[in-house]
């Protein structure tokens, strides 16, 4: 039976999804390109748009998928968030953030369709941009209100890999709140480096925000990633193990 879910996941949902992605850039292609002001805040609308849609039909694909969500702070923040499936991008969209620039790995900006939605939406290459050049780019971004985005793993291959402490610093510098994301179950639905999509329970979960003066001295914002890091896998591992009970 669960051969059989897996089947009809891939095929038909995962196929209605890539089709939804397909055509919706297809509609939204000449109305974003031909945009002049303002034209980064609508493709980063778009995509929040977009990964809605690939969160419903995770939802269909899953054995149940649920969102637990603390209130976020008024102002622009970091958003920070395990990191162990394609998906956990999408994810992100569930929980109402709408305009985020995120700092990712330079591959996808190579990709040939993605490389023109993260260039328009103003994402930032963090294999090619230095950490002065992200900072002041973090910052500008900021001042038009866009939240900033971090998988601190920095790969999906290793579910358990360090906290890297980029975006603690990026806070500390800005002065911004942390607020810290777990991804559960995403690992189990789309596993990386395969393409099947398994059922699985998916909880998704915001915690309160962490704000950099609570984290005083110079090593400060590395207590603030160690401090992320078990909130975050703590509630990834107890989620794991309620499904095995």
């Amino acid at each position: 039976m669960a051969c059989l879910r897996t089947c009809f996941n891939t095929v038909f949902i995962g196929g209605a999804a890539i089709v939804w992605l397909a055509v919706s850039t297809l509609i939204a292609a000449p109305f974003l390109w031909f945009k002049s002001a303002g034209r980064d805040r609508a493709v980063r609308r778009f995509v929040y748009i977009q990964s809605r849609g690939i969160v419903f039909f995770m939802r269909l694909a899953s054995n149940g998928l649920r969102v637990e969500t603390c209130a976020r702070p008024a102002e622009s923040c970091v958003i920070v968030a395990n990191h162990a499936s394609a998906l956990d991008l999408y994810t992100i969209s569930a929980f109402g953030f709408d305009n985020i620039v995120y700092i990712t790995k330079g591959w996808v900006f190579k990709l040939p369709f993605f490389r023109y939605v993260m260039n328009g939406a103003g994402y930032i290459d963090a294999e090619k941009t230095s950490p002065e050049e992200i900072l002041t780019l973090c910052k500008r971004a900021v001042e038009k209100g866009c939240d900033i985005m971090f998988f601190p793993q920095g790969s999906r291959k290793d579910p358990n890999a360090r906290f890297k402490s980029g975006a603690f610093y990026l806070a500390e510098q800005l002065n911004l709140p942390v607020v810290p994301v777990a991804i559960a179950g995403t690992q189990k639905m789309l596993p990386a480096g395969t393409f099947t999509i398994k059922p699985a329970r998916v909880v998704l979960k915001s915690f309160p925000a962490m704000y950099p003066k609570d984290y005083a001295g110079e090593l400060g914002h590395l207590h603030m990633a160690q401090t992320a890091k078990k909130q975050i896998m703590d509630f990834v591992a107890q989620q794991t193990q309620d499904k095995c009970h």
